[in-house]
């Protein structure tokens, strides 16, 4: 996101992040919408009913869609140091949503993990926070904790309705259908004109500030693909397969675990670390800790 914020704009990030996930993921809806592999051979029903088509574009949209749009556009008007904290409430949505909605069982050990991830991610970005002279507008705080809800509900809609689908499916699909809903935001906002205004080669060492190159499309685009391609594509089809195996509480600790992973690749971009950074990650730890060894 760093190295593509540096020439394309926020919601320009999104949606050529998501685009470029639904590309490497159509041949998986055409195998299973078009060709024979769409039929169960033990049953010899179709793997995907109605129903599902409905619930994988909920889904794509929910969980991937609208959360990449309300965090690009909250970058604009908040620190990211609050977006940081705000997206650690996930988890206290997905537990939330799991009781009022699906009656999942509200045990001590899961409440006190989700507190003590909110405690690591306030310890790990309030200082940056605090540096930051301009007032926060109430609805530039509100987007990201909305995008944390929507995610916190997307949880339990892969696990209620669609975890009965194969991992391809339940990862293609959504993607395919977002990308479908962002290409016209990326056409009407001109993104090709900016290989004009950023021309030059690809500099794919260009990961480390210690070694500046100028900024260029080609290596804006390479990076946002590498963000579509792991970032999103990779990541949901294991994500998926995560959550197929554990109860939503615990599939959601990958909200906390992601701080941990940025400050690792941060260290590899000269980033320093602090004391408030060792704090947070202890935090999150710990919370990832107790939610996993959850009694089921």
């Amino acid at each position: 996101m760093k190295r593509g914020l540096e020439v394309f704009s926020p919601t320009q990030v999104a949606g050529i992040r998501l685009v470029l996930a639904g590309a490497v993921l159509l041949p998986w809806v055409l195998k299973y919408s078009v060709f024979k592999s769409s039929i169960d051979e033990k049953t010899g029903v179709k793997i995907l009913q109605k129903k599902d088509y409905l619930w994988l574009t909920a889904s794509g949209l929910i969980g991937s869609g609208i959360p990449a749009f309300l965090f690009s556009y909250a970058g604009q008007i908040i620190p990211s140091a609050l977006s940081g904290i705000l997206n650690a409430f996930t988890p206290m949505f997905t537990l939330l949503f799991g009781v009022i909605l699906f009656k999942e069982k509200l045990d001590k050990q899961g409440l006190t993990g989700v507190v003590l991830g909110l405690f690591g991610a306030v310890f790990l970005f309030g200082p940056t926070l605090l540096n930051y002279g301009a007032p926060i507008p109430i609805l530039g705080a509100l987007l990201p904790l909305s995008a944390a809800l929507l995610y916190g509900l997307n949880i339990n809609i892969i696990k209620r309705y669609l975890n009965h689908l194969p991992g391809m499916v339940k990862t293609a699909y959504p993607f395919v259908a977002t990308a479908l809903a962002y290409l016209p935001l990326l056409i009407s906002s001109d993104t090709l004109l900016l290989w004009e205004e950023y021309p030059g080669p690809l500099h794919i060492d260009a990961l480390s500030t210690l070694n500046p190159h100028p900024k260029t499309a080609n290596t804006a685009f390479f990076y946002v693909f590498l963000l579509g391609f792991f970032g999103s594509a990779l990541s949901m089809l294991a994500f998926n397969y995560v959550i197929k195996k554990v109860p939503p509480l615990m599939a959601s600790t990958t909200t906390f675990i992601i701080p941990i992973t940025a400050v690792f690749w941060g260290l590899l971009d000269s980033e320093s670390i602090t004391w408030n950074t060792l704090i947070g990650l202890l935090f999150l730890l710990t919370a990832v800790y107790l939610i996993i060894r959850r009694k089921s």
